[in-house]
């Protein structure tokens, strides 16, 4: 019998759940119209602010610039007859100077000297040659206070002078056998000989022969000097300052058998795509940075033509900065250049141009997040602006300062 409640009790009971969970089951699924209105309603809007910011507002262009000489050009060095062509050597390190009779590089052990000339020299030059290359070496030795004997042929004093500015770099110059010569008719002047000291042989380059056994006049035999052209290398004007030179070790063909030299001052120019020299102007505030971090400042200069239509549209072109003086250890750098285009304020509070509201009598306002979470409006003047950007300033002192929220609408 009382079995017979308890299990009676527990039926009882478990009705009572399962009404309770289908009820609330039902309860979820069957909604009031009103409760459908009010979960599809969107939800109530929220403030759309933005911090204030201070800092100038510009359009800038930012660009490379080449820190060269103020002249840079490159030269061509003759390559010698040799199977290869190696840089045993360098006259001078980037930087330094050049000179007139000095060394800029040595190839297989030989030298290859600054000259001025107006050309690059033809052929290999020696004793009793003429012609504007014989009159082109003579013009540069006598500038370098070596007598030839005046300017026409390859002479005595001309050997003399060859070989005293060899001396001076420390090598020795290239000679070779003289060409013979006919015999002079019987009872004719005795013929001159090679002074090996002043390099004098007659004019003409030709010598004669001593007379006696054939293998002794042989190695007599007078030689006369020689001046490869491959040991030469022409330049408009001297002293130069080196630029990039071929490293000990390379081996020259006529691709890399490049000197780079500069003259005059050390200067800037920047690399401008050419799409953007229309919105450039000569005189624009340019900042140049240095790979250290140290800035210096200057403006544009004279802004070329912008290139054809036919040219490609990633072309560059070169722009020169006026600066002070650039520290030479700039020099064959490439520094990041930044140009200002438009300058609307230097150091002012920034804020989204939406969030400035005009008002009627021509004032402006900002909405201002108050430390309650309302809004109070701040009268402001707006200085100008830039890509959806305003600099503002507040009609009162501390009316709007950084890092406060503004409403934008």
């Amino acid at each position: 019998m009382r079995a017979r409640r308890i299990v009676t009790a527990l039926v009882v009971l478990g009705t009572l759940v399962g009404g309770l969970v289908g009820g609330w089951l039902a309860a979820e699924k069957l909604q009031s119209p009103a409760q459908v209105a009010a979960r599809a309603a969107p939800p109530e809007p929220s403030d759309v602010v933005a911090t204030v910011t201070v800092g100038e507002l510009t359009e800038q262009v930012t660009a490379r610039s080449e820190i060269t000489r103020e002249s840079a050009s490159t030269v061509e060095v003759a390559l010698a007859g040799a199977e290869q062509s190696v840089v045993t050597a360098t006259g001078v390190p980037p930087g330094s100077e050049i000179s007139a009779g000095g060394v800029a590089l040595e190839v297989n052990g030989r030298p290859v000297i600054a000259t001025t000339g107006a050309f690059p020299y033809y052929r290999d030059m020696a004793e009793g040659d003429t012609g504007p290359d014989v009159e082109q070496l003579q013009r540069f030795l006598m500038s370098c206070g070596y007598r030839t004997g005046g300017v026409g042929q390859f002479g005595p004093q001309t050997a003399g002078a060859v070989r005293q500015l060899y001396r001076a770099i420390g090598h020795e110059v290239v000679t070779r056998e003289a060409p013979a010569t006919t015999p002079e008719p019987q009872g004719g002047a005795p013929a001159a000989t090679d002074d090996p000291a002043s390099g004098a042989v007659p004019a003409g380059g030709s010598v004669e022969p001593a007379s006696g056994d054939g293998a002794a006049a042989s190695a007599a035999a007078p030689r006369v000097v020689v001046v490869p052209r491959s040991e030469l290398v022409v330049l408009a004007a001297l002293p130069v300052v080196a630029g990039e030179l071929p490293a000990v070790g390379t081996v020259l063909t006529a691709e890399n058998a490049v000197l780079t030299v500069g003259q005059g001052r050390v200067v800037a120019r920047a690399k401008i795509a050419v799409t953007v020299l229309p919105v450039l102007a000569e005189g624009m505030p340019v900042v140049l940075t240095g790979a250290d971090g140290t800035t210096l400042e200057g403006t544009l200069g004279p802004i070329p033509a912008a290139a054809g239509a036919g040219d490609a549209a990633s072309a560059e072109v070169a722009v020169p900065v006026v600066t002070e003086a650039i520290d030479e250890a700039w020099l064959d750098a490439n520094v990041l250049t930044v140009i200002t285009v438009t300058a609307v304020a230097d150091q002012a509070l920034r804020v989204p141009s939406r969030a400035v509201v005009p008002r009627a009598d021509g004032s402006s306002v900002v909405q201002r997040r108050a430390a309650d979470g309302s809004f109070e409006e701040i009268a402001v003047h707006e200085l100008g602006r830039l890509g959806g950007t305003s600099a503002v300033e507040p009609a009162a002192t501390g009316g709007l300062s950084e890092g406060d929220e503004v409403k934008v609408e």
